[in-house]
């Protein structure tokens, strides 16, 4: 799978949350079905998110890169550390999880 495609697709026809706090949030309250972070995101907030989707079961999927290319992956001209895939839409992102 071509997770940059499976990342944009997510963002174009899907619904996903950009952003540690709002990300972290969905994750708290369950909504999430898959979290996206970026390798050089910030050690606290991987271990709050793992902490959390833990207790809910919700996959987390580390990307390869940085939060810069996780940022042109959806699309973005900024810098994307988290993403919540709340609804992945025409993509195959789910399948990520898988892999946990």
């Amino acid at each position: 799978m071509d997770i940059n495609k499976a990342i944009r697709q997510a963002v174009d026809t899907g619904k996903v949350i950009l952003g540690r706090n709002k990300s972290l949030k969905a994750v708290k309250l369950g909504q999430a079905k898959l979290v996206i972070v970026a390798s050089n995101c910030q050690p606290e907030v991987l271990e709050n998110i793992k902490r959390y989707g833990g207790l809910g079961n919700i996959p987390i999927h580390i990307f390869e890169r940085d939060s810069t290319e996780l940022g042109v992956a959806c699309g973005k001209l900024f810098l994307v550390s988290v993403l919540a895939v709340l609804e992945p839409g025409h993509s195959n992102i789910l399948s990520l999880g898988e892999t946990r």
